[in-house]
């Protein structure tokens, strides 16, 4: 990595994308820091490229303002992190996790995780594709292990699931159509972050699973780093930064 890269990144506003901007913006990279709305921990980042504000990836207006707010704008790296648990607002952990467990299963969650974790990828990547640089263009979709058919031996968070198992046959599927122009796609699970994440904090019997989100991070960033037309539609985890694995679809 000689020259800086010119990064997009959804959901920038908190979390793993807020995280993001910051490592990206500290190594160098123009940052484009994309959100529904900013805060002065977003504005504190200073990210070179901007922030582009009213960016909410369930939209359908979403990739027109995108288009307009990066026109003329030459991508290296789209990370397409905007992403949710798909419930509805106002519900503690416990409530949105009965919500998406089978027996209790509120329906309506499989179409709102639907919606942001495989419409908005899709709606975004559809949008901007035409300005990720051929030949060396990077795409990049945050994912889940728990969207991995092979790894779910639990069961429950079935439309959080279901969305992220979508979404990678999502990233797949565009990995093989942009073969041609040498853009490569990769699918990367963050690992379980201490964020925000659904709105409502974990009990604390299962705060000990969550990590900091600095690590988390820091393995997206070195899978975008290692991404290649070679592992182009590979799903990866980023390990904290400890060196990334791949795992089972």
């Amino acid at each position: 990595r000689n020259m800086p890269a010119t990064v997009v990144i959804t959901g920038a506003s908190s979390g793993i994308g807020l995280e993001l901007c910051k490592q990206l913006t500290t190594r160098g990279d123009v940052v484009y820091a994309t959100c529904r709305t900013s805060n002065p921990d977003l504005e504190a980042v200073g990210v070179t490229g901007g922030i582009v504000t009213g960016i909410d990836v369930t939209s359908a207006d979403c990739a027109e303002e995108l288009r307009a707010a990066l026109k003329g704008v030459s991508i290296d790296v789209l990370i397409n992190n905007a992403g949710g648990m798909g419930s509805k607002p106002g519900l503690t952990w416990d409530e949105q996790t009965n919500a998406q467990k089978f027996a209790s299963l509120d329906i309506d969650t499989l179409a709102l995780a639907f919606d942001v974790n495989v419409v908005g990828p899709v709606r975004v990547t559809k949008a901007l594709v035409e300005q990720v640089k051929e030949g060396t263009g990077k795409i990049v979709i945050v994912s889940s292990l728990m969207g991995s058919l092979g790894d779910n031996s639990s069961g429950g968070l079935m439309a959080y699931r279901c969305s992220k198992s979508a979404v990678n046959m999502a990233g797949v599927t565009m990995a093989q159509e942009l073969r041609g122009k040498k853009i490569a796609v990769g699918l990367v699970h963050p690992g379980m972050l201490r964020t925000n994440f659904g709105g409502g904090e974990p009990p604390a019997k299962m705060l000990k699973y969550f990590k900091p989100v600095e690590g988390g991070a820091r393995g997206v960033v070195q899978a975008v780093d290692a991404l290649s037309m070679d592992t182009t539609g590979g799903f990866v985890h980023g390990n904290y930064g400890e060196g990334l694995k791949p795992l089972p679809w």
